[in-house]
């Protein structure tokens, strides 16, 4: 009766419909018990309802508080319709596609891309409560990793579904979670071989349906083991029922495996081409279905993908092409053209010249012929003679296909024994597993069966292991409060399973008829009736009306009916013998039919053998999966069951679209409204004695304290709820029947309601008190200010008329002065406009009078430049005439001289004379050979004028013009001569005068350098004395120490003298260049050996440096001066550098790097050690960087003052941190808890102001730890910056470091907030927000603002503001929109989605409210370049007739 009282005047409830299922309807009137009817009021008007018994009732709608939430076992009333409406709200206005349904996580597939499965996510639900967290995939993975480690006890994920409802993509995310959370912090090759297997069972198992693009057509098993440290040793794979048809059959719209069609996509590759692929249309077995590709996938991506997962698992890539050969040869297969014989076609052949089995056989390395005979032929046993009977063409393609399935059969379950040697470890045994089950759900299609009939009896068996551990929970919470509790019935299966599996069962008769020699499809249908209709009736069989050939089974899910043809054929899946013989004679495929007769596959077929088949049994498909599923269920009832149910919400495939009848279909399929009866018969809402106490302290009587909660809830509560059986109490928790919470919240809705009325009253006689008070003073007030009012009218009116005359007085005497100063004005431009023309008229008069003058002045002087030119020409031509007199004369003297031989012999000697001066000039010095060079030429040109004389005077007798031009010819063949003489002398000076200044510019540099290495060695061996001084060298150290000295001073005083000498060596005469060159070369010879002695020493000195630093005592290195070690490294490293070992000095840098590293991680979690290395790091790092290849090739001005580094110094760089993102990385271990800045209570009085609300309950097992706070989060932060600041560390770095720190604080927080529901509230916003607000406080204490650590924390502030502002008006949402600017759209509206009122004072955020705020939020658009458009390129249909817009 107590939920009778519900059905009140607008309450909520559930009325079928056809098109959506169920629809919400508001009673418009109370119910009585009697009435036949209901008055309901739809969204399209008012109904009547009928109620023939209280029974027939609609159900009942839950408490608005209740909408959305997480956990549909904490919703007040569970039942179907309450369930399909909470899917539907967090699937299409939260967004969120994982509920919790009890110990199921129900999954949606949202047909999208959703990035709730980054590394940040695994982070923040690792190491977390599950109940503490939002529904997620991750969660299911966390809480069996933490089960398993906390227990000791093995665990099991169960993933079904329809096809085409992301079972898959589960199984996926959480392997992958285990791979991280069990992982080391880099992935180890055991984890990326695990992740590495899917792609490839996706390849080779699952197709294109008409539900699914990529359907897995087989269900696998996954053990993932795990160590004694929780990390994965290997893994195991079991696979069931693979879809053989599928490789020789694709019905409509449907594709066969996904290998076939990436093989075909790749045929243009260089290493395909042997495989004589063609295009998809060319084969039989990929054109049936007529998909031949699927929207956004790209098949050769895909196969590219599936040969790096198989090289990531140990398969050579020959292997890879020998298992590419055999899918090819099924394909080719395929294409073997069997043709009919005889005269009634009872015969069938196979051509010779057939090209598809030519390549086939090619391909495998098997006889053609062979092949051909036997797959149109069988063999018999008649009398114990062998018979060989031809077969008719539809049996042998039946034999053409069943050899291609079996081959592809046999190739799986290689692969996947391939996979679990790969996954399988020697080093260890696992301690412990979870196991991934990802198997196919429920399936009824129009024609359905054997694949289908195994699916659904595999179906029934995990639905009634199901059943029977919800069943086991429910009485163990029973059991551990202590109630006294009567057993819950359920419904279970057990009948239909024992029809299928049972003694003279389904798969017993069909065994039995398989091993009949004439056994048929329609004989077993027949048994089948007999057996279970007409001997002995099953409740759960029955026989289709208008068919003999087909039978129904009433499934726990559905009623479906199977057709029998085909069953007997797949359930045998024989293969005859002498093909497999022939294959086993090709040692490519011989490795497939290895195990076959010993160890039985559920993925393959039995061979069928005459003679064998008299003798033994034969496993059929059916056994073998009755086997194998056996073992499955063994091994999940030796396991902890995790569940896991995914819902297909629309069969278009359209993302975020929910399809009512589609979503009920599979969750009375997947169980998980057996999981609702099951907790709604017994008792479904469970509440803590603190948590009712909270919540309904307004109900209840006497002592109003926390402490006494039980008490007072066990003495209250039978007032409240008379009838006893509605509720009861345990240990720590009070039960309620289905429906109590709702009529709980009616009787405090109307407590409220009462005391609200009761405060209403005296709040309105307060106020309506308040109100006359106001209106009497203020009546009052208004007659004081009325007079007043009245006072100051008449006094502004005497001050205006005082105005109104002055202003008259002021506004004539302004009208007059503007009327004169507009005539002033006008008589001064007057006078200036006439001044100016006269003015402008002079100065055109004095213009003119200046232009004649010039003119004048330029004819004159014209005239006199003339005449002076006259004179001039006329004194130039008398002078000609005077010189040329004065040249005859002289030249008439010449003559008369050049007629005596005596002059020529003058001649003559002179000019040897000169001749052997410039010689001698020219050996002593080379400027001597410049002015000879110009005296000859000046000699020259006097005999090319004197040449010219000749030729003017034609009389010359000819006697003396030979003499003259043999003269001339001597003269010029010895100018020629002295010339090339002169040039060559002075081009071998400069040649060895460059020689010898290379040569002392050489011995300068090679002298500088050698001064350079002796500083280096020398600040070395100071460095190594100092490790003395301070105790932390060994005795090898010491002796290479002193032996370092000893031959530092020896090589000093020798360097020294010998570089002496060659200083006085080079200051000598340039001609002993060559000697002091040959000197150098000795000298450099015998530095150099000295300097590979002392190499050897310093590498042996450092590496014993090395090894003591990796082990030195915290105290002790702690005590040294920052980066001492990184500089000692980096002298050594430079003193190998500058020996030009190049060996040597990478052996150095790896050694000083992987010492470093080993450090680094040895003292991982000591903050000063930690900080010490880092130090080390950075200092080693920017040394080598300093003096890398690079800066010295930017550092022009002192590249002759450094060693020679050779670039195997720069790999070190490389391989040193060089950036502080990665510097940063060695601090993530050092990392606070995040969860104190959500967790942390502070403000203690906050806490215990609200009531908390009862939306998450703990699970039973959940365990807790001690909560960490605020001061411990600053007190590691200062002991890292303490520490960072002994060190020295560049203010800078710190900046950076700090700066990622907090944002990676910030980041986790946010995540770790937008995944907990419980987080999300007004108290807990404002202790967020101080949380921040002292680590703020500490930042800018320590001076960190400046690298931008605390804007950083900017988006978290937002959130804790955006939890405890108002969200119910258009001003709310817009004020939200422009304050958190810092958190994205989708951002904000999860957490408006998430925000849970924790006191009675607050309320739920509302959906309008949401759509609201995101429909505020711009929306911007990138900015592309603009386009380019001319008329040309337009193209107009002459359908819109609009031609007359083209360009003419």
């Amino acid at each position: 009766m107590a939920t009778l009282e519900l059905y009140r005047k607008g309450a909520s409830v559930w009325v079928p419909d056809p098109d959506e299922v169920w629809v919400s309807a508001q009673l418009l009137q109370d119910y009585k018990p009697g009435e036949k009817q209901l008055l309901l009021q739809l969204s399209n008007g008012n109904v009547h309802y009928p109620v023939g018994s209280p029974s027939d009732l609609p159900p009942l709608g839950n408490p608005d508080i209740l909408e959305g939430e997480n956990d549909l076992t904490a919703l007040s009333f569970l039942h179907e319709p309450a369930v399909l409406h909470n899917l539907q709200v967090r699937f299409l206005d939260y967004n969120n596609i994982y509920t919790y349904c009890g110990i199921v996580l129900v999954a949606i597939n949202p047909y999208d891309q959703l990035p709730i499965y980054g590394e940040e996510v695994i982070d923040a639900y690792s190491g977390q409560d599950m109940t503490d967290m939002e529904p997620h995939i991750f969660s299911v993975a966390e809480e069996a990793y933490r089960t398993m480690t906390r227990e000791e006890k093995n665990q099991s994920i169960i993933i079904s579904g329809e096809s085409g409802s992301g079972k898959t993509v589960s199984a996926k995310f959480t392997m992958r979670y285990f791979a991280v959370v069990g992982g080391a912090a880099q992935q180890t090759s055991v984890e990326e071989r695990v992740l590495a297997s899917n792609p490839i069972m996706e390849s080779i198992g699952n197709a294109k349906t008409t539900r699914n693009d990529n359907s897995s057509r087989f269900g696998k098993y996954i053990e993932i083991g795990f160590g004694r440290k929780g990390d994965i040793i290997g893994a195991n794979m079991r696979t069931y029922l693979l879809e053989k048809s599928r490789v020789v059959f694709q019905a409509s719209a449907e594709r066969n495996y996904h290998i076939f069609y990436q093989l075909c996509a790749s045929r243009e590759l260089p290493e395909m081409r042997s495989l004589r692929l063609g295009d998809l249309q060319c084969f039989r077995y990929t054109n049936q279905g007529g998909e031949m590709q699927i929207p956004g996938t790209d098949d050769v991506s895909d196969l590219e993908r599936t040969r790096n997962a198989f090289t990531i698992l140990g398969v050579q890539p020959d292997q890879q092409m020998e298992l590419f050969r055999i899918l090819s040869a099924v394909l080719h297969l395929g294409n073997v053209d069997i043709q009919a014989s005889g005269r009634s076609s009872d015969r069938s052949f196979i051509d010779a010249d057939d090209r598809s089995l030519a390549v086939f056989s090619k391909l495998l390395g098997v006889e053609g012929s062979q092949m051909a005979h036997w797959i149109c032929h069988r063999r018999l046993t008649v009398g114990g003679e062998m018979l060989v009977k031809p077969m008719t063409g539809q049996q042998a393609v039946e034999a053409r296909d069943a050899l291609a399935k079996h081959i592809y059969g046999q190739l799986f379950t290689w692969t996947v024994q391939r996979l679990n040697s790969a996954l399988s470890t020697q080093r260890r045994r696992a301690k412990s597993f979870i196991g991934v089950l990802d198997i196919y759900g429920f399936e009824t299609f129009e024609r359905n069966s054997f694949e289908q009939f195994c699916i659904n009896y595999a179906n029934e068996k995990l639905q009634q292991q199901f059943n029977r551990h919800v069943f086991h929970l429910e009485q163990e919470e029973y059991v551990r409060e202590e109630l006294a509790w009567n057993r819950i019935e359920f419904s279970d299966n057990q009948q239909c399973i024992s029809l299928i599996e049972g003694q003279l069962g389904m798969f017993d008769l069909l065994d039995e008829e398989c091993r009949m020699p004439k056994g048929s499809d329609e004989n077993w249908v027949r048994k089948l009736y007999d057996q279970h209709l007409t001997s002995k009736p099953h409740p759960h069989f029955r026989k289709p009306r208008l068919s003999n050939i087909a039978f129904i089974v009433l499934h726990f899910a559905d009623t479906v009916q199977y057709e029998c043809e085909g069953f007997l054929d797949k359930n045998r899946d024989t293969v005859f013998e002498e093909l497999i013989n022939i294959l086993k004679a090709s040692q490519l495929v011989a490795e497939l039919f290895q195990q076959q007769g010993n160890v039985p596959s559920a993925a393959n077929g039995s061979v069928r053998s005459e003679k064998r088949a008299t003798r033994e049994h034969k496993l059929t498909v059916g056994f073998q999966f009755r086997q194998s599923l056996q073992m499955l269920m063994d091994t999940l009832n030796s396991t902890t069951p995790h569940y896991v149910r995914c819902i297909k919400p629309n069969d278009l495939k359209e993302p975020f679209m929910f399809d009512p009848k589609r979503t009920v279909q599979q969750l009375r399929a997947c169980g998980v409204l057996e999981t609702i009866r099951i907790s709604a018969a017994g008792y479904p809402t469970r509440w803590t004695y603190e948590e009712f106490f909270s919540r309904y302290r307004v109900l209840l009587r006497g002592a109003q304290n926390q402490d006494q909660a039980q008490a007072s809830c066990r003495q209250n509560l039978p007032q409240l709820i008379p009838d006893p059986d509605q509720y009861c109490f345990g240990k720590t928790k009070v039960f309620f029947r289905a429906g109590q919470v709702a009529l709980l919240e009616r009787l405090r809705a109307e407590r409220l309601r009462i005391a609200a009325v009761i405060i209403q009253s005296q709040v309105r006689g307060w106020l309506a008190r308040i109100r006359y008070t106001k209106i009497f003073w203020a009546t009052v007030t208004i007659q004081r200010y009325t007079r007043g009012t009245l006072a100051r009218r008449l006094a502004l009116a005497l001050r205006y008329t005082k105005a109104a005359l002055v202003i008259q007085k002021t506004y004539r005497m302004v009208v007059v002065r503007q009327l004169f100063l507009m005539i002033r004005q006008a008589t001064i431009t007057i006078q200036a406009f006439t001044r100016g023309t006269l003015a402008r008229r002079r100065y055109r008069v004095l213009v003119a009078e200046r232009a004649a003058v010039l003119l004048q002045a330029r004819v004159r002087g014209w005239l006199v430049r003339k005449a002076y030119r006259q004179i001039r020409a006329a004194v130039v031509f008398m002078q000609c005439c005077i010189r040329r007199r004065a040249a005859k004369r002289e030249l008439q003297k010449l003559k008369t001289e050049a007629r005596s031989v005596e002059r020529f012999r003058e001649l003559n000697k002179g000019m040897e004379v000169k001749l052997m001066q410039l010689q001698l000039k020219a050996d002593q010095e080379v400027g001597e050979g410049c002015r000879m060079l110009t005296s000859s030429l000046h000699f020259l040109l006097f005999f090319k004028e004197l040449q010219e004389l000749q030729k003017e005077k034609d009389n010359f007798h000819k006697e003396k013009e030979e003499l003259s031009a043999r003269l001339l010819e001597q003269v010029k063949a010895q100018e020629e001569h002295v010339h090339q003489a002169v040039s060559q002398a002075n081009a071998a000076l400069r040649a060895e005068l460059d020689e010898e200044r290379r040569k002392y510019q050489g011995l300068l540099r090679e002298f500088t350098r050698l001064e350079q290495r002796y500083d280096n060695l020398r600040d070395m061996s100071l460095f190594m004395l100092w490790f003395i001084f301070n105790g932390l060298t060994c005795l090898s150290v010491c002796l290479s120490v002193r032996f370092l000295e000893s031959q530092l001073r020896n090589q000093r005083s020798q360097w020294e003298e010998e570089l002496e000498s060659l200083r006085r060596q080079l200051n000598q005469n340039i001609s002993g260049s060559s000697s002091a060159a040959h000197r150098q070369v000795e000298i450099y010879s015998k530095m150099n050996f000295y300097c590979n002695s002392l190499t050897n020493v310093t590498l042996s000195a450092v590496l014993s440096l090395l090894w003591l630093c990796a082990d030195i005592r915290v105290d002790t290195a702690l005590s040294l001066p920052p980066g001492l070690s990184a500089s000692v490294i980096f002298l050594c490293v430079r003193q190998a550098d500058c020996s030009g070992d190049q060996t040597r000095a990478r052996s150095l840098c790896g050694a000083a790097v992987t010492a470093m590293k080993a450090a680094l991680k040895k003292h991982i979690s000591d903050v000063d050690m930690t900080a010490l290395w880092l130090k080390n790091i950075c200092l080693l790092h920017d040394l080598l960087n300093q003096h890398s290849p690079k800066q010295r090739h930017r550092d022009t001005s002192a590249k002759h003052h450094r060693c020679h580094h050779s670039d195997d110094t720069t790999d070190a760089v490389d391989v040193l941190p060089p950036s502080t993102a990665a510097f940063t990385n060695h601090l993530i271990p050092l990392l606070p808890s995040v969860a104190a800045l959500l967790e942390s209570e502070t403000i203690s009085s906050l806490s215990g102001s609200v009531g908390k609300l009862p939306v998450s309950r703990k699970r039973a097992g959940s365990v807790g730890g001690d909560a960490p706070t605020m001061a411990s989060v600053l007190r590691e932060l200062g002991g890292l910056h303490t520490a960072m600041t002994h060190q020295t560390l560049a203010r800078t770095l710190m900046e950076q470091a700090f700066h990622q720190l907090t944002y990676l604080i910030c980041a986790s927080a946010l995540n770790s907030l937008l995944l907990r529901k419980d987080m999300c509230s007004w108290s807990r916003g404002m202790q967020i927000r101080y949380n921040v607000s002292l680590l703020e406080e500490w930042l800018r204490s320590r001076g960190l603002q400046a690298g931008g650590a605390v804007a950083t924390l900017e988006p978290l502030i937002q959130a804790a503001q955006l939890l405890q502002v108002g969200k119910k008006t258009e001003a709310d949402a817009r004020s939200i929109v422009e304050t958190c600017t810092a958190l994205s759209s989708q951002q904000i509206v999860k957490i408006l989605g998430l925000y849970t009122p924790y006191s009675d004072l607050d309320e739920r955020v509302t959906l309008n409210f949401i759509r609201m705020a995101f429909s505020l939020f711009p929306v911007t658009f990138p900015n592309l370049p603009p386009l380019v458009l001319s008329a040309e390129q337009l193209v107009i249909p002459d359908s819109l007739k609009i031609s007359f817009l083209r360009k003419a």
